[in-house]
């Protein structure tokens, strides 16, 4: 075949192209492909075990005919996959570009497990490895300028838990209760370049100390740090030395001209986001709200036929090391007996 591609007729290219499908479709069940994709997408090949960069060595091949590499300080051997969500699996890349592409689509996980023709057990786990790499995407976020600040709240939700193990008791739909001890609190900022940041921050009313915990580390002295009236904010503001302006609960903006648009928009973009689900459980929120804020983030700054290949390619260079026992074995984000005390 001539593979002068400017003086190719019409019937070459076809068969051009039908030759890099074939070659496509087998990149993409080769079982060796995410390993490839992973080392190319990490900028330095690091030891999982000890961290180190510079004394790395290629040693052999797994049985799957995958990189095997050696760490001379150590003297472990692994795999570019290691401590990544593609560590152990089965699953060849044209699963996962298959699953991104229901993860882009906000499709639930019966429906995801649907189109993979998968066990919907095999693609819950897939969605909350990923969602624990998306984690990554919030420790990294930084504050600064004019930085809007507020939290909501969001029933607690036992999906999943045996009814033997759950702290109150079973409710009918739209019974939740209106108690705030038995509410998520989630607390959220965006500043003035859209950078956003929602965290868990606990049950019950938000207090300075919450704010400090959540927000603490994110902002830089000096910015001006604008929220409703609540005093848990003022302390904060005062801690940190922040300017700090406040908004009534009864007006639309302060005599300065501030508002809390850009928050109160996010708090009910989120709301729209999460009720796609039909219901998520509060031990796996927090991977959702991350899911949210990083789908915000590709929004402003990739096309949206793009959405699939940009998360595929964060997640599966991030490190993770969660296993199946450790999604099953979840834990809440707070002390939910402690939440429903008044039950017992």
């Amino acid at each position: 075949m001539n593979y002068d591609l400017n003086n190719m007729t019409p019937l070459d290219l076809e068969k051009f192209i039908n030759f890099l499908q074939t070659l496509l479709g087998d990149a993409l069940e080769n079982k060796n492909t995410i390993s490839k994709v992973v080392k190319q997408e990490t900028e330095n090949m690091e030891c999982p075990n000890c961290h180190w960069d510079d004394c790395i060595i290629k040693s052999g091949f797994t049985k799957n005919k995958v990189q095997r590499y050696l760490c001379k300080k150590c003297n472990k051997k692994f795999i570019s996959t290691t401590n990544t969500l593609c560590y152990r699996t089965k699953l060849t890349f044209g699963d996962w570009q298959l699953f991104f592409e229901c993860m882009a689509d906000c499709l639930s996980i019966r429906k995801t497990a649907a189109k993979m023709h998968k066990n919907k057990n095999t693609v819950f786990a897939m969605r909350q490895k990923v969602l624990q790499a998306l984690s990554i995407f919030r420790s990294n976020v930084k504050l600064s300028g004019e930085i809007q600040a507020d939290e909501f709240s969001i029933p607690i939700n036992f999906k999943g838990m045996k009814q033997s193990n759950m702290p109150r008791h079973s409710k009918k739909r739209k019974s939740a209760s209106k108690k705030v001890n038995h509410k998520v609190c989630v607390l959220g900022a965006i500043d003035e370049t859209d950078n956003q940041y929602l965290e868990i921050v606990g049950n019950g009313e938000i207090t300075s100390k919450k704010i400090e915990e959540s927000l603490g580390p994110k902002i830089k002295e000096g910015t001006t740090l604008i929220t409703d009236c609540r005093s848990a904010y003022e302390s904060f503001a005062k801690e940190h030395n922040l300017k700090l302006e406040q908004i009534k609960s009864t007006t639309y903006k302060n005599e300065n001209g501030y508002t809390l648009s850009e928050i109160n928009g996010l708090h009910s973009n989120f709301f729209g986001f999460i009720s796609k689900f039909k219901g998520v459980s509060t031990k796996h929120l927090q991977g959702y709200i991350d899911w949210f804020v990083y789908k915000k983030y590709i929004d402003y700054t990739v096309e949206i036929i793009n959405h699939p290949r940009e998360i595929l390619y964060y997640a599966i260079k991030q490190k993770s090391n969660i296993t199946i026992k450790n999604i099953y074995n979840a834990t809440f984000p707070f002390d939910v007996d402690k939440a429903y005390a008044d039950y017992h």
